[in-house]
């Protein structure tokens, strides 16, 4: 217990020290509010045209690169995942490793290693998409970088602003029990992502999921930050189920690492080899996967 303890602290302080500082929400810096990008404001253009498609590729990944994507040869990814079913709001969702601070942010030192923004994007696609890597000059890395850049408009460079990443949680009363976490489960989760598991698949002709799964061939895979019990919960907590709010959480923490460790007993894809999301990663920006990605 004591071991299993340890290794919980060791991954919370990685995560509470990059969510350190990151407490404050809807804070508005000068003119700026940084949650509330508008696509729709921006004109005709080839340059905005890209920031589209990067949110089209955020909010609708399977149609263009998912494993169901309309051309077969642009399948990168290996699931039918959206990053926005981590991502949440096209990444503009506090503590839900939103965007805003993204671009401003990298490239960053990770384990004495320089991690650029299209690496970051890549252990995405390889980890919470279990997928393979998108070449950096593809239109769709452009995309991506033009989107992330354009919700990070005006960003301090250097500075991640409040509700980037994820938010800190507390260590729990009692070692994450994936038994208590079923009837969490049950309680709060199944209504939405199934007693399965294998969340909600969109209407047809439509690719990808309403609610994503959370276990199985479709999910992420275990090098995913959201293949870390810690990583999870902190996710987890402040995000759902829907309706909730970092002020107000409806899971408790222990429910929260309970839950998390519920669902990380059940069947993920294997990790490819030596790829693990690391913690400045997943906690720093999601998803999906983390960006606990969530990824």
């Amino acid at each position: 217990m004591r071991t299993i303890l340890l290794e919980i602290f060791i991954a919370l302080a990685a995560v509470a020290g990059f969510g350190a500082g990151y407490l404050l929400l809807g804070r508005t810096v000068g003119t700026v509010d940084y949650y509330a990008a508008d696509i729709s404001t921006l004109g005709p253009g080839p340059e905005n045209d890209l920031i589209r498609y990067g949110r089209e590729l955020i909010v609708d990944t399977p149609r263009y690169i998912g494993k169901g994507a309309e051309d077969p040869a642009m399948a990168f990814a290996g699931n039918d995942l959206a990053c926005q079913s981590c991502h949440l709001k096209a990444g503009l969702q506090p503590f839900a490793a939103p965007f805003v601070s993204t671009a401003a942010t990298f490239p960053m030192m990770v384990n004495n290693k320089v991690i650029t923004l299209p690496e970051r994007i890549n252990g995405c696609m390889e980890l919470g998409m279990n997928g393979h890597a998108l070449p950096e000059d593809s239109r769709e890395m452009e995309a991506l970088i033009a989107y992330i850049k354009f919700v990070g408009k005006d960003t301090p460079e250097g500075v991640r602003l409040p509700g980037m990443g994820l938010m800190p949680i507390a260590l729990p009363a009692a070692v994450p029990d994936s038994r208590r976490g079923a009837e969490v489960y049950t309680q709060h989760c199944a209504s939405c992502h199934g007693a399965d598991g294998q969340g909600q698949r969109k209407a047809s002709p439509e690719v990808g999921y309403s609610i994503p799964p959370l276990w199985g061939d479709g999910s992420f895979n275990g090098g995913a930050g959201m293949g870390q019990i810690a990583y999870a919960a902190s996710y987890i907590r402040p995000n759902m189920p829907p309706g909730s709010h970092y002020q107000a959480p409806a899971l408790t923490v222990q429910e929260a690492w309970d839950v998390a460790a519920y669902m990380n007993s059940k069947p993920h894809p294997l990790a490819p080899p030596e790829k693990v999301e690391v913690p400045a990663a997943a906690a720093a920006d999601g998803a999906s996967g983390g960006e606990a990605s969530p990824n």
